[in-house]
Formats: structure tokens, C-alpha cells, sequence
């Protein structure tokens, strides 16, 4: 997962000290605001990062456009949950939502 370390670089802070704050009940979006930063922009940070990767091994494992576009909105709505209330938030998205494998 790039949203650790895209968040850490975008913050200024090493990895481990951004796990250590997440750890602690901090999230991206409350660190991101602490430090004076767009937390939108931190958002689509992590976004465009998890979503290149991601849309390139749908690609080759011959996903259809449709089944792209769908997982990507998917994977889109977890990073937002990531990203503002914490892996425990966007965890429950995979586990009440489409998010689940077929």
C-alpha cells in the first residue's frame, strides 16, 4: 500500500513515525490539517497513488474497462475512509459493501 509512505512525504515525517501516530488513534486527515496541509490534497495524493498500480494489474490481468471503473470508484471510496477516519473505517467498507470479492 503507497499511502503510508505518500503520506509520510507529503508531512514530512518517516513512515514509522506516521504509523506510530496512526497507532495512537491519529488519522491522515486530522495529522494532515496538524501540519498545515490541504487535507484534500493529501486525499488525491493517496488516490493517484493506489490507483496507477492498481488500474495497470486490472489491465494486464484482462479486467474489462467497466470492471476497472467500478473496482477503481471502489478502491476510491476506501482510501477516502482511509485517509479521513482510519483503517478500521475503511476495513468496515470492505465488509458491508461492494468492496467484496465475487
Amino acid at each position: 500500500m503507497y499511502a503510508i509512505p505518500t503520506a509520510a512525504d507529503i508531512l514530512g515525517v518517516t513512515p514509522a513515525a506516521l504509523e506510530a501516530a496512526l497507532d495512537r488513534g491519529e488519522t491522515i486527515h486530522s495529522l494532515t490539517i496538524a501540519c498545515g496541509q490541504d487535507p484534500d490534497r493529501m486525499t488525491e495524493a493517496i488516490v493517484d497513488a493506489e490507483t496507477a498500480d492498481v488500474v495497470a494489474l486490472a489491465g494486464i490481468a484482462g479486467f474489462g474497462p467497466d470492471a476497472i471503473a467500478e473496482f477503481t470508484r471502489e478502491l476510491r471510496a476506501y482510501l477516502v475512509a482511509f485517509v479521513r477516519d482510519g483503517e478500521a473505517a475503511a476495513d468496515r467498507l470492505f465488509e458491508t459493501r461492494t468492496l467484496q470479492p465475487v
